[in-house]
């Protein structure tokens, strides 16, 4: 005969089965309330807090109460690899392209993720082509565009007797014509490990060509593999590319010969942002060199007296690639969420994205702020794909970048 369960356990039974079903209950619902997570790395803080700012746009969360994104900024001082294990995965990355950048789409490729290629409609041909692909995806969505760029002083520009900056003849010639009425012709934060390094590797690609800038960078690329990254080991790699012959040596020659004649100051390698805002503002100086995002973070009532444009080159072939670094926005995690984000900044949303950082669009047809970000769309549009900055290019973190840095002013001094 066979034999009943007992009342007790019925209940027990029944308890169990609905404490499970509580607990599932729960379990769907943290997962549905909970929020993706967008990181930043190496953003400043002001262009993050602006992306932010549209980003949070993107999406309403159900209960409206709450802003859609929990937002992290990661340690750029460390490599990415690094700073991701010491933080909340993220679901989408925002990032400048590098070799950390590298670093996630190879984890996007690993997983299979990525977005269709029709993400990059609409963008222009240079843009599209520094987007990475794997399997036929996208993995790193291109969004914004900064640059390294030269800001001309109009009162100076005005009074020399030069019609017009074409070559880096002409920029010198501007420089030597504006020495009496400046106390230094040019100046760029050269105290600045990254500008430095991106500034002098910028001037590089106006000499000699972007295979200049790239064959050094793969030099430094296989030291620090082969396990030599200190000062010495860059300054070695450096008194070889400087050379005669050497792929660097015609900038370094230049850039000796602007101190040598005093266009550039003496102290140049301890100036700093702050310092070269000084110099601009009290008309002390006929040329600077800033990124796009330093350009937007100067006062107006300053930066309006210059013009801003590119580097210019020692020919006007057209041939050239721009140091212009891109903001890419990198899937870390497959969602649904921050999927439809990423393809609204890269579409729709690229005008909002624009007016809110200051920085040029992917996008060839979208609105934007005013005429610096449009030449900025412009130049890099008509120019190769452009150049990630070197400081990016070849390192992954700021030991390294600090000691490159070091051993490139001991060898321009």
């Amino acid at each position: 005969m066979e034999k009943r369960p007992s009342l007790k356990s019925v209940v027990i039974i029944i308890s169990l089965a609905i404490v499970a079903i509580i607990v599932l209950a729960f379990v769907a619902l943290a997962i549905a309330s909970k929020k993706p997570v967008a990181a930043f790395y190496g953003i400043s803080e002001a262009n993050q807090k602006n992306i932010v700012s549209v980003l949070q746009t993107t999406y309403t969360r159900r209960n409206k109460k709450s802003l859609p994104y929990e937002i992290i900024t990661l340690n750029s001082e460390v490599s990415l690899k690094k700073a991701l294990k010491e933080s909340k995965k993220p679901d989408l990355l925002f990032i400048y392209g590098g070799m950390n950048a590298d670093y996630a789409t190879l984890q996007v490729a690993k997983k299979h993720g990525g977005f269709a290629k029709d993400i990059l409609q609409g963008m222009t041909t240079s843009v599209r082509m520094a987007a990475p692909v794997s399997g036929g995806k996208i993995t790193a969505v291109p969004l914004l565009i900064d640059h390294y760029e030269i800001d001309v002083n109009r009162a100076k520009f005005d009074s020399a007797s030069i019609s017009e900056i074409n070559l880096l003849s002409d920029l010198e010639e501007f420089a030597r014509l504006t020495q009496a009425s400046t106390m230094a012709p040019m100046v760029f934060a050269a105290g600045d490990d990254v500008m430095l390094i991106n500034a002098f590797a910028a001037l590089t690609e106006a000499v000699s060509g972007r295979g200049a800038v790239d064959s050094v960078a793969e030099k430094v690329r296989l030291s620090i593999a082969s396990g030599k990254s200190s000062q010495t080991a860059f300054y070695n790699i450096l008194l070889d590319v400087t050379a005669n012959g050497g792929e660097w040596y015609e900038s370094t020659q230049l850039f000796k010969k602007w101190i040598q004649m005093n266009l550039l100051p003496r102290n140049i390698f301890q100036m700093k942002l702050k310092d070269v805002r000084a110099f601009m503002e009290s008309d002390l100086t006929a040329v600077s060199m800033l990124t796009l995002s330093e350009h937007r973070a100067t006062p107006r009532n300053t930066v309006s007296k210059y013009s801003s444009s590119f580097i210019p080159g020692t020919t006007t072939d057209g041939n050239r690639n721009f140091t212009a670094p891109i903001i890419y926005a990198i899937p870390l995690k497959k969602g649904k969420i921050p999927a439809a984000s990423v393809a609204l900044l890269a579409n729709s949303l690229q005008t909002s994205l624009s007016n809110a950082t200051g920085l040029a669009p992917v996008q060839a047809n979208c609105g934007v702020p005013d005429i610096q970000s449009d030449d900025v769309r412009y130049w890099v549009a008509a120019s190769g794909v452009p150049m990630v900055p070197f400081s990016e290019a070849a390192f992954t973190n700021k030991p390294n970048r600090t000691s490159f840095a070091e051993a490139l002013r001991s060898i321009l001094r």
